[in-house]
């Protein structure tokens, strides 16, 4: 049964001056005594699904028994885009609706299907300091035992110590840097460059692969309905290369495609992508393919 919004005399006068009645009853109203909303009573909104309202604290103390089970927290709506300096025209970016319980590790999977990486390299999650200072060049002999005392600490399983000037409010780090297959996985290799890299600019950023360093700024631009997964709202342009040689390997593997008459060491490049790349192509990426990706093939993976 539909519950009938309870409006005043008073409230009904002032609509009815106004000449907008018919809209009384499409007012939000509280959700334990349905009283609506008004321009002099503007109701509570519940803080954590930001949908139910109240006309007072003691409506939303009431109904709390009643609604817990059903209140969550909406998603975050995360616009990641792919070295947005570099990469233009087009630019590689995933627009997802990233549920507000995710772990950052679960988040790292949700990138890796959204751009088409084939997870084989490590990753971090950086919050960047905005007033973070350049870490001065330290000599030699300083340099070589900062790094033999951060080796010496990753093999025993040991705290590691600083490595200079903090360049991040926050960093999360793979759990596992050395991945499956041991030290010559890519993963592996990726751990020798785990220390003493520089970082710029503010805000949040994912980077993957610490050899080619794809690094992806992710922005939150909303909300949205809760949901249990990962949702893929938008996008543009085709995944890049893994393994391609970073952005200048990626740009030199469009322009390959995009040229009428190929040198021979292009055509080698096209060959690799569609054949040897770890998330090859086998369709390239002439004839406009660079724009193109599967929003509804990464939708279906976001849900498995």
């Amino acid at each position: 049964m539909s519950q009938r919004a309870r409006i005043s005399l008073a409230d009904m006068t002032r609509m009815m001056a106004g000449g907008n009645e018919s809209e009384a009853f499409n007012q939000p109203k509280c959700a334990v005594c349905n009283i609506i909303e008004t321009d002099d009573r503007k109701l509570l909104t519940c803080a954590r699904c930001k949908k139910t309202r109240y006309c007072s604290k003691d409506c939303q103390a009431e109904n709390w028994e009643s609604h817990k089970s059903t209140c969550k927290a909406q998603n975050y709506i995360l616009k990641v885009s792919l070295c947005p300096a570099e990469i233009t025209n087009p630019s590689v970016t995933r627009t997802l609706s990233c549920p507000s319980t995710a772990t950052y590790e679960q988040l790292h999977r949700a990138l890796q299907i959204a751009f088409g990486w084939a997870s084989t390299h490590t990753y971090d999650f950086k919050i960047i300091d905005p007033n973070a200072q350049p870490e001065p060049l330290p000599d030699m002999g300083t340099y070589i035992a900062r790094r033999m005392a951060q080796d010496a600490a990753q093999f025993n399983d040991s705290p590691i110590p600083d490595a200079g000037p903090r360049q991040n409010l926050l960093r999360i780090i793979e759990k596992d840097p050395f991945g499956p297959g041991g030290f010559g996985s890519g993963r592996g290799l990726d751990s020798m460059h785990n220390q003493d890299r520089d970082y710029e600019g503010a805000g949040i950023e994912y980077e993957y692969d610490f050899g080619d360093c794809w690094q992806h700024t992710v922005e939150v631009v909303g909300r949205a309905e809760a949901s249990k997964g990962f949702l893929c709202l938008g996008g543009e342009g085709h995944g890049v290369a893994e393994d391609v040689g970073s952005v200048d390997g990626w740009l030199g593997l469009r322009e390959a495609y995009r040229t009428a008459n190929p040198t021979t060491e292009q055509r080698e490049r096209r060959t690799w992508f569609e054949s040897r790349a770890s998330n090859r192509d086998p369709r390239g990426l002439g004839n406009g393919r660079e724009w193109d990706w599967d929003s509804i093939a990464v939708s279906a993976k976001l849900r498995r």
